[in-house]
């Protein structure tokens, strides 16, 4: 009787180990999400601003606005996450006096004591049209 015990509970538990395996098998894997692209207001066609599309390169966005009145960039935070290897790991903002505000995603550069510092802007994610701006940093 006793070996009829530990026979059930082996094939109950290779059971269970299966079906887990299989299972975990058949859900589909996601992909890493990126920032979600946003644009703000209402650029004009033929202002600076209503010539840019989300995704560009930070090169083709100054060919066509010119140099940003400031400029800053900052970790995410997602720079500590192990195995992340997605592009939202640095923002770089660009404000624009009379225009507004870009973001971008930007390369990061790790430090001793776990000090990140954001650097070169990539790709455009994010537009905010705002004609009445200065240009300047939010204090």
């Amino acid at each position: 009787m006793h070996h009829t015990h530990r026979i059930t509970f082996l094939a109950a538990t290779a059971a269970l180990f299966f079906s887990t395996v299989v299972g975990a098998a058949e859900e589909p894997v996601k992909k890493e999400e990126a920032a979600e692209a946003v644009i703000v207001g209402n650029p004009p066609p033929d202002s600076p601003f209503g010539k840019l599309k989300i995704g560009m390169k930070y090169e083709e966005v100054i060919a066509i606005v010119g140099k940003p009145t400031s400029e800053s960039s900052w970790c995410t935070g997602k720079q500590n996450i192990p195995f992340y290897f997605g592009d939202d790991r640095g923002r770089a903002e660009a404000h624009f006096k009379g225009l507004g505000k870009l973001d971008f995603n930007a390369t990061v550069s790790m430090y001793p004591f776990r000090i990140c510092k954001g650097n070169a802007p990539l790709d455009l994610v994010y537009i905010e049209y705002n004609p009445e701006t200065t240009g300047e940093q939010p204090k």
